[in-house]
């Protein structure tokens, strides 16, 4: 399982945490207090893998690197922003702090949510969220393709969402929580509340 971490931020999330991290099927990074790269999991080679890129794989993406030299200047205000302030709230917030961005291929409609702990006042851990991947051709209304329902929807109906970051439970894979836009935007009638085992690590086990 490849990832890379710099001994300072492996010494600041700790070992189960980084578990966690790594096993989350979508890219995570970590970033220090000066917001150079200091984590890359294992999603993110395989999301550069899995496209035929190498874009993310490049010295512009190794340890150290400022963040701010591989974002495109044209997004560069608008990051800053968001890292600066997730930077400030100094671990105190108990929700992380959540945007949505596409990412997509020739063929592929791809859109992400992204997730921000911060880590006190010493870096941030972005987790990105999948939250739908489908051909443009048959792209759907409300960001989700409809029989996929079943894989949130346990035997009784009941959906499982995270109370922190409002993340669901993908029943096919019990450790992989989505970010599914129709269950936030109308909460599902039948909704069980637990803790993911990011929010679960980041806020309730240090």
């Amino acid at each position: 399982m490849k990832y890379f971490i710099s001994s300072e931020f492996e010494t600041l999330i700790g070992g189960k945490r980084l578990d966690d991290l790594n096993s989350h099927p979508n890219s995570v990074y970590g970033l220090d207090s000066n917001l150079n790269i200091s984590y890359l999991n294992p999603g993110w080679f395989e999301f550069a893998e899995d496209n035929g890129s190498n874009v993310f794989v490049s010295d512009e993406w190794s340890l150290g690197t400022n963040i701010f030299d591989c974002i495109p200047n044209v997004l560069e205000s608008f990051y800053r922003d968001l890292y600066e302030t997730t930077l400030s709230e100094k671990g105190a917030t108990v929700v992380p702090r959540q945007s949505e961005y596409e990412c997509s291929s020739p063929e592929l409609y791809r859109n992400f949510s992204m997730h921000l702990y911060p880590m006190g006042k010493d870096g941030i851990v972005v987790v990105n969220s999948l939250i739908v991947e489908e051909p443009h051709k048959s792209r759907s209304v409300d960001g989700l393709i409809e029989f996929e329902k079943k894989d949130y929807l346990d035997e009784n109906g009941i959906l499982h969402q995270c109370a922190n970051c409002r993340r669901t439970q993908n029943l096919n894979t019990p450790e992989r929580w989505d970010w599914i836009p129709i269950f936030i935007e109308k909460p599902y009638p039948k909704t069980s509340h637990g803790i993911c085992s990011v929010c679960m690590q980041h806020y309730y086990l240090k």
